[in-house]
């Protein structure tokens, strides 16, 4: 006995392990190529000798272990053997879509035993006008007519082999095809369009999702949808498949060689010879012609999914409740994105959970702009209303320039809800009531104030300074992507003795210049300014005027109090310091705060 050998018997033997097997690294290239005819959707005027011809490119021949089969399994559903309802055989006798095909335990058995016997290819009849009393046109509504049978069967890919559908064409009377101009329009069976009219429970029995070129079935395609939503990717699921096809052909091949060798002697005496299996992806007119689709090609057929049920998933978010809500931008999604000369189109992906972590809003923004974004938020408001669900009461987001913005999307964050002060449980921190306020706003009034104050600076080294409250306010303007810009020093707020002066100063900022006495308060190193974070405040308040002198004199009392054991660090508030120190709470005004 002697097989036949396809190459060079004294090559190199490898033992098919490459350097980088032992990589973990996956590609999801697949293996083969896909069928040579497209399975377009335009209509088809094909099957009429009268009809104008269309060119095609060259088709290659499918091979005989496949033609032969096909043709068998065509000839036995023709019209005269079909019962009065025009069910062929397969469907009123043995009621299966898919026609019978002998185990390979039989087929091993075979007198003239080869490799395309045991490639036994798996059959499907689609002829859906068999289960219906009429097709209606998907352009006219006019009845459709089984024409003919298509000439070549069409390749799906399933879980560890394909299957191969035979379909018919369906004509049209009605409909006038735009080149030829005669009444010739037709439409394969597994059109989608077609596949859209028929009745649900019928049109739900088609076994496959198609490609431009070929399909996958629909057991494959739940089996990747569940492998895709439990954190598979395209790429490690196109390996897994391509393993599960590789192992079937080389059990095929294994038990190829097993009967090959039992046959033993007889078969050498005889001098028969027997061809090599051939290789899992062999083009050659008789090789298998295997197809393990590649992990882009699983995911254009995802996404195609994904985009024919948007309206579905749109609707199902419409639905969902939102009391509690969580909203975040991601930026990691947005690097996967084309860009365009460069430039990302999406800058981030807007995210808005609900209470049970269902996604209730998925959008694509340019910027972190409010403006990006609003309309969605009203949409989530309208149909929470729509459906009866509850207002949200509560939003979860990283960034507190968003508070303004959700409660005017939703006026319910702002029921019932009361700001809490820090330090609540202490009595508050009130101004005695000998303590007098003053308001200036002149040059002249706050030169005339401030004089009181340095009039009282010690001449001598030996005689302690003299300590005055200071604080500065500025203005905060909020930006779209949710930054702070800090504006020039507003307000200026002095205390000493029993009076406390609130300056006004921004105006006299504008020409970049401050009355002369405040100057030379804030500028004389004897008069200590105590506050918090101070030095910065005086600092800042120097850099927006023209050539000023220094401004010294800063006594931070966070450092103060840390110095001497009275809190833990100098990073304190000044809410927390008044806390400690004087066991009161000093409010902060938090409902009207803007940071």
């Amino acid at each position: 006995m002697n097989i036949i050998p396809d190459e060079d018997p004294n090559r190199p033997v490898h033992n098919g392990v490459h350097e980088n097997d032992m990589d973990n690294d996956v590609d999801g290239n697949g293996i083969g190529n896909e069928d040579d005819e497209a399975d377009v959707n335009e209509d088809d005027d094909s099957g009429d000798e009268d009809n104008i011809p269309t060119p095609r490119p060259q088709r290659r021949p499918l091979p005989a272990w496949l033609m032969r089969p096909f043709r068998a399994n065509v000839d036995a559903s023709q019209s005269k053997f079909r019962d009065a309802n025009g069910l062929p055989p397969l469907y009123s006798e043995d009621a299966q879509l898919s026609f019978h095909r002998p185990s390979t335990l039989f087929l091993l058995n075979h007198h003239e035993l080869s490799p395309e016997v045991l490639f036994n290819p798996k059959f499907v009849l689609w002829d859906p006008l068999a289960f219906c009393n009429k097709i209606p046109c998907p352009n006219c509504r006019n009845t459709l007519q089984r024409h003919n049978v298509l000439p070549r069967p069409r390749r799906v890919v399933d879980l560890d082999g394909s299957i191969w559908l035979i379909g018919y064409r369906y004509r049209c009377r009605g409909c006038v095809h735009p080149i030829s101009g005669r009444n010739t329009v037709t439409f394969r069976s597994w059109d989608p369009r077609l596949l859209a009219v028929l009745p649900m429970a019928v049109a739900a029995e088609f076994p496959a999702r198609l490609t431009h070129r070929s399909g996958i079935t629909n057991r494959l395609f739940s089996f990747m949808r569940s492998c895709f939503t439990s954190g598979m990717g395209a790429k490690q699921f196109s390996d897994a498949l391509r393993v599960q096809h590789l192992l079937r052909y080389d059990r095929l091949h294994q038990q190829y060689l097993w009967v090959l060798a039992q046959r033993g002697r007889m078969d050498e005496w005889l001098g028969k010879q027997y061809q090599s299996f051939p290789p899992f992806d062999d083009a050659s007119t008789d090789g298998p012609r295997n197809f393990v689709p590649s992990a882009q090609w699983l995911r254009d057929v995802y996404d195609t999914f994904i985009e024919e049920h948007q309206q579905d998933f749109n609707q199902h978010m419409a639905l969902l409740s939102a009391e509690v809500c969580a909203i975040d931008h991601s930026h990691k999604i947005t690097k996967h994105i084309a860009t365009v000369n460069g430039e990302r189109v999406f800058t981030a992906l807007l995210t808005v959970t609900n209470q049970n972590g269902q996604v209730r809003e998925c959008n694509l923004v340019a910027t972190k702009s409010h403006s990006q974004f609003e309309h969605a938020l009203i949409k989530i408001r309208q149909s929470l209303f729509m459906y009866g669900h509850l207002q949200p009461y509560l939003f979860y987001t990283d960034t507190m320039a968003d508070k303004a913005f959700l409660e005017s999307i939703f006026p319910s964050l702002r029921e019932g809800v009361v700001p809490i002060e820090k330090h609540s449980n202490l009595e508050p921190f009130s101004i005695p009531d000998d303590v007098e306020v003053l308001v200036k706003d002149e040059a002249s009034s706050i030169n005339a104030a401030l004089s009181t104050i340095l009039d009282d600076v010690p001449v001598e080294e030996s005689e302690p300074d003299i300590v005055v409250g200071f604080d500065a306010e500025w203005n905060v303007t909020v930006g779209n992507w949710g930054n702070y810009t800090r504006g020039e020093v507003s307000v200026v707020q002095i205390a000493y003795e029993r009076r406390v002066y609130i300056l006004q100063i921004s105006r006299m900022l504008v020409e970049r210049h401050l009355p002369e006495k405040l100057i030379m308060l804030l500028s004389n190193p004897r008069i200590r300014k105590a506050g918090r974070m101070v030095a910065s405040d005086l600092k800042y308040l120097e850099s927006s005027l023209d050539d000023p002198p220094p401004f010294l004199g800063a006594l931070d009392l966070a450092a103060f109090a840390r110095d001497r054991n009275v809190v833990p660090n100098a990073k304190i508030g000044l809410a927390d310091l008044c806390a400690a120190v004087l066991q009161k709470q000093l409010a902060k005004n938090v409902s009207e705060r803007i940071s």
